[in-house]
């Protein structure tokens, strides 16, 4: 009796393993950017210099290293899946991200492929403009922490990523 009810709970435990892994596999091919990407980020240096210009009491302001310019790295595409449309055609949400905390950026592009949808997408949140090229809010301004955000329905998801940014 106690063989058979360990070779049950050992065959359950197969199972679950095996969903598991089954789960993670359909995560990472599903194109969602938490769950298989990494997303660079800018570093801060703290510095022993006080407020600038102001003196601080001692407290220090974080200043971002390296080039005072933001880049491309201070946008993030987060892609994830929708509900799908009435006619079972899969929906996808996508929320580009102004991350830097002190910087408007404008001018922003996304390598999008040659993205169509079959529900319209608002052109003034997101618009492609030629092959693997797309704009966001129509190259108007993101200010800090802007979000823009909407929602496609294609047959599969298109790789996004931001190719280009201007800095304000």
């Amino acid at each position: 009796m106690a063989m058979e009810c360990s070779q049950k709970f050992a065959g359950r435990m197969v199972v679950l393993i095996f969903l598991v892994l089954v789960a993670c596999q359909a995560a990472a091919a599903s194109g969602d950017p938490s769950s298989s990407t990494l997303h660079a980020r800018k570093l801060l240096n703290i510095s022993g210099e006080g407020w600038r210009g102001g003196g601080g009491g001692g407290r220090v302001r974080p200043e971002r290293m390296g080039p005072d310019e933001c880049s491309e790295e201070d946008v993030v595409v987060y892609q994830s899946s929708a509900n799908p449309l009435p006619s079972g055609i899969p929906a996808y949400t996508v929320h580009i991200i102004n991350v830097c905390g002190g910087c408007r950026v404008s001018d922003v592009h996304v390598s999008c492929g040659d993205f169509a949808s079959t529900e319209l997408v608002d052109p003034a949140k997101f618009q492609r403009v030629g092959f693997n090229d797309c704009v966001v809010k129509g190259g108007a301004a993101m200010e800090p922490t802007e979000a823009v955000s909407f929602q496609y329905s294609n047959s599969f998801a298109y790789p996004l990523t931001v190719a280009s940014v201007a800095c304000d």
